[in-house]
């Protein structure tokens, strides 16, 4: 099977699924050289031992090949990789992220299952599942470069769907999509360790994921579900908003 070899700047670092023939996998989504997606696995790792050699933010080189099974035109099978040791800093992220802005109707048109979409935040739902953060199954949690293996889980507590429209389509009439974020999940499970209160749950969880982020400079990292085809926010940036004075220096 033809093999290419390919510089990628990982954009999302997928939280471990279990693969029974694999044991527990990592998914990672990212941008290569020519500023194409590449939906890059699977990256295996052991109990207590360190997750993968790079982080979201860093540049590795990969070795890819076609994957068995996957038809999603920018999904890649990895086969061997290095990390670069080059991590892109946040005004470079910040505008490789403006530059590949688009809108869910136009990834659609393009048949992408990979974009980057500028939101106007309309509103969001948030559903709480369950104030319960242990039970009998193993959690990866994840600290730093590792995944240690604890008792503690968080069952997907809590579900957030963003409802938003695409800013650089006039055409968009709104989507609410769900958000798969690992910081949501983290952020539910640091809340419910004092607090079970589903109303002040969700008043937490609303501060932090929709009126701290209307003051943000805002972007969506999207995906497509591999069997359904349907959007999920997959990752999420924020920068801190440039005054207008900078804005009338730097942006052309």
């Amino acid at each position: 099977m033809k093999q290419e070899t390919e510089k990628i700047l990982v954009l999302v670092r997928a939280t471990p699924e279990e693969s029974r023939k694999h044991g527990y996998l990592v998914c990672v989504a990212g941008i290569n050289e020519k500023g194409e997606f590449r939906r890059v696995y699977p990256f295996e790792f052991s109990y207590g031992g360190k997750l993968i050699g790079f982080k979201k933010k860093d540049r590795i080189e990969v070795v890819l090949t076609e994957p068995d099974n996957d038809q999603r035109r920018e999904s890649r099978k990895q086969i061997s990789y290095k990390n670069l040791h080059s991590p892109v800093e946040d005004e470079e992220l910040r505008n490789l992220l403006k530059s590949k802005v688009s809108s869910i109707e136009k990834l659609k048109e393009e048949n992408a299952s990979l974009g980057v979409v500028k939101p106007e935040l309309l509103d969001i739902k948030i559903e709480i599942n369950s104030t319960e953060i242990y039970d009998r199954q193993q959690y990866f949690n994840l600290m730093g470069d590792y995944l240690v293996e604890k008792r503690e889980k968080v069952k997907m507590p809590v579900e957030l769907r963003y409802h938003f429209r695409c800013k650089n389509d006039p055409t968009c009439k709104g989507h609410q999509i769900i958000l798969l974020d690992w910081e949501l999940n983290e952020l539910a499970r640091n809340v419910m360790r004092t607090d079970i209160d589903p109303a002040s749950i969700e008043e937490k969880i609303r501060n932090k994921f929709y009126d701290y982020m209307k003051k943000r400079d805002l972007y969506f990292v999207l995906g497509t579900h591999f069997r359904f085809k349907t959007w999920m926010i997959i990752g999420i940036f924020y920068f801190k908003k440039k005054d207008e004075k900078q804005k009338n220096l730097f942006d052309f």
